[in-house]
This record gives structure tokens, C-alpha cells and sequence, in this order.
């Protein structure tokens, strides 16, 4: 099954890096340096962006994990409640994630591999383990162990079970309520970010005069590069403040 801890980009997002990486290079190349050899340098910005979009991929695909892994288990826990095995269980609840979220969710697929597996007489509890491995997420491995160690030695299982998926619940639900607050400033921060681009454009057009002195001369150049290295500083230390953990 997929390693999820991993981040292979597609063609489209590839495509994405490229156009992103072009646009950066062509901006930089004439808002700082007015040269056309600095573009074919800025593209080393390839790296950097790719790693970017996969740090921000992977973080929305756990974030979209999570919740799907805490849906499916608060369906188990209706399950249970009714009566059902805790294998069983497992079985009802994806065919009702299915009906709400269909049969490519991520977690749907994982569990129809799961419940298949189980039918094969592998223990759940290892199964949930190795996909709590393969996500590399948290409150997965909690729950995880939890429930191996819930199994092991028996007593109140359902609740043990049920007061499990709640913390996840409320967890995820924290995860989400913070990414809706920080959503407006990491708004604000891009803006702030272009801002700079924005006033080497316009004073670019508009008074061209005013920046000649810092093109086609190595005077000139040192400036723009230790600007722009204060920029790509600021830039990271804005991101670092935004990226708010868990």
C-alpha cells in the first residue's frame, strides 16, 4: 500500500513548479538585475519552489487524512453502539464513508484493504498499525496503539474505543478551526510579499531614472543581491510565523 509519508508531485504539479519557477525568474531577473543572463541563474529557484509545494502538499493531504480517518471512525463508534463487532464495525462504517465522501477517498480505499485483509485473518490492530505507519500522522499512531493495547487486555473496549476517536475528533476539529485563523494572515503575509515586486515595477515604469544607477554595474548588482537576500530572508521568517503547529 502507498507510503504516505512521501510526496510525489504529478505532471500537473510539476507543470505548476515550472510555471511558478518562470515567473519568479523573469521578475527577479528584470525588476532586480534589468538582465537577461540572471534568468537563466534565478531558475535554480526550481529546487526551493518544489520543495515548497510539497511541504504544502503533504501538509494539506495529513490535514485531509486525519479527517477522513476520524470520520470513519465516529461511524465505527454508531456501529458499535448498535450492536455490531468491532470487525464488522469497521465494515458498516466504510460502507457509509463510501456514501459520503466515495469509493476514491483516500481512507476508503485504505479500509477496503483493511477489511479485506481482515477477512484473510489478519489481526486489525496490526493492520491499523501498519497504516498509522504509512501516514506518518499523530493521533493515527495513538489511536493505533491504543486500540492494540485495548484489544490485548480486554475490559471496557467500546468505551476505550469510543473515548479514543473523540480526542481525535476534537483534535482535528482544533487543526481546522486554526487553519481558518491563520488563513486571513497567511493572506496577508503573500500580499506583503509581492509588495516589493510591486514597488520595483512601478517605480520601474513609471521613474525608470530613479533606480538606472543600480543596473549594469557591479556596484549596482552587490545592492540588489544583498536586497534581495534580505527580501528571501523576511520572505522564510514570515512562513515560520504562519506555520503554526499541533
Amino acid at each position: 500500500m502507498r507510503d504516505y509519508k512521501v510526496y510525489v508531485l504529478n505532471g500537473k504539479e510539476r507543470l505548476l513548479c515550472l510555471g511558478i519557477t518562470a515567473g519568479l525568474a523573469g521578475a527577479v531577473s528584470w525588476l532586480f538585475y534589468h538582465n537577461g543572463c540572471a534568468m537563466a541563474l534565478s531558475l535554480i529557484l526550481y529546487l526551493p519552489v518544489e520543495r515548497t509545494l510539497k511541504r504544502h502538499l503533504m501538509k494539506k493531504r495529513k490535514g485531509e487524512l486525519l479527517f477522513q480517518f476520524k470520520e470513519i471512525l465516529q461511524m465505527a463508534v454508531t456501529a458499535l453502539k448498535a450492536g455490531y463487532a468491532m470487525e464488522n464495525a469497521f465494515v458498516h462504517a466504510r460502507e457509509e464513508f463510501v456514501k459520503l465522501y466515495g469509493q476514491e477517498a483516500v481512507m476508503a480505499r485504505e479500509f477496503a484493504y483493511i477489511n479485506h485483509q481482515v477477512k484473510l485473518n489478519v489481526t486489525l490492530e496490526s493492520l491499523l498499525e501498519d497504516l498509522a505507519e504509512r501516514c506518518g500522522i499523530e493521533e493515527i499512531s495513538s489511536f493505533s496503539q491504543v486500540f492494540g493495547f485495548a484489544k490485548r487486555s480486554g475490559g471496557d473496549f467500546l468505551g476505550i474505543f469510543q473515548n479514543s476517536a473523540e480526542k481525535i475528533r476534537q483534535k482535528a476539529e482544533i487543526k481546522r478551526e486554526i487553519e481558518v485563523v491563520i488563513a486571513a494572515k497567511r493572506m496577508e503575509m503573500n500580499i506583503m510579499n509581492l509588495v516589493p515586486f510591486g514597488i520595483l515595477a512601478y517605480v520601474g515604469i513609471t521613474s525608470p531614472e530613479f533606480l538606472e544607477p543600480l543596473y549594469g554595474n557591479w556596484m549596482g548588482i552587490g545592492v540588489m543581491t544583498v536586497t534581495l537576500v534580505v527580501y528571501v530572508f523576511a520572505c522564510w521568517l514570515s512562513e515560520k510565523i504562519v506555520d503554526i503547529q499541533v
